[in-house]
């Protein structure tokens, strides 16, 4: 039963997910798994609070369930409760130490309540586990930029361009950071890039830079 639900996840077809799901409930009633997919497909469709009872119950069935403590924290973001997202974040961190998606979205949560360096912090320890993680870099260049370490900054959005050579936003912040600090011609063949890829926003951006 839960075989068929992940593979309608996969399919994001999450009102089967949610339906076999509790076809496996009602056949289990502690079925821990169960819950945290159920659960996670409740979070997709926008429920909140379904996605939140069920995972508070994948919980209490199993303490030490590293995913559903993520999703929970996921769900607590999604209502701007992020300084408890943070604290399930850490407890699946505690868990699973080697996820990188876990430091990713902590790191996340940290920056929205503005702890820019313990963000920063967590993005270079997704990075140490997952060294293409492009959205890694492409935040932790952003809240660089924000904290004045601007040639980190650059070089993040690089290495985003350099993962994905089609990323615009990268070449984009990246012009910005080096305008910012009276790289003008660089800034502008960034932006002529963006462009190349079909940014009306770079286009602007130009018009008001490099003429």
């Amino acid at each position: 039963m839960l075989k068929s639900a992940r593979t309608k996840e996969s399919q994001n077809d999450f009102k089967g997910v949610i339906d076999d799901c509790s076809k496996a409930i009602s056949l289990k009633a502690d079925f821990d798994s169960a819950y945290c997919l159920r659960g996670v497909a409740y979070l997709k469709t926008g429920d909140l609070k379904s996605a939140s009872d069920d995972l508070n119950k994948a919980i209490k069935l199993n303490s030490k369930y590293a995913d559903a403590y993520y999703a929970r924290g996921i769900v607590k973001a999604s209502k701007q409760d992020f300084i408890s997202a943070a604290k399930d974040f850490s407890r699946a961190i505690e868990l699973d130490p080697a996820n990188p998606k876990f430091l990713y979205n902590r790191a996340l949560a940290e920056a929205y309540m503005s702890d820019y360096s313990d963000a920063v912090q967590d993005l270079d320890k997704a990075i140490q586990l997952k060294p293409d993680y492009i959205e890694a870099y492409y935040s932790r260049a952003y809240w660089q930029d924000i904290s004045g370490s601007y040639y980190e900054a650059i070089k993040d959005y690089q290495k985003v361009t350099e993962l994905n050579p089609k990323y615009v936003e990268a070449y984009i912040g990246m012009a910005t950071v080096k305008y910012m600090n009276s790289e003008k011609q660089s800034a502008c063949a960034d932006l002529k890039k963006a462009i190349e890829l079909g940014s009306i926003k770079a286009e602007e951006l130009s018009n008001l830079f490099c003429k």
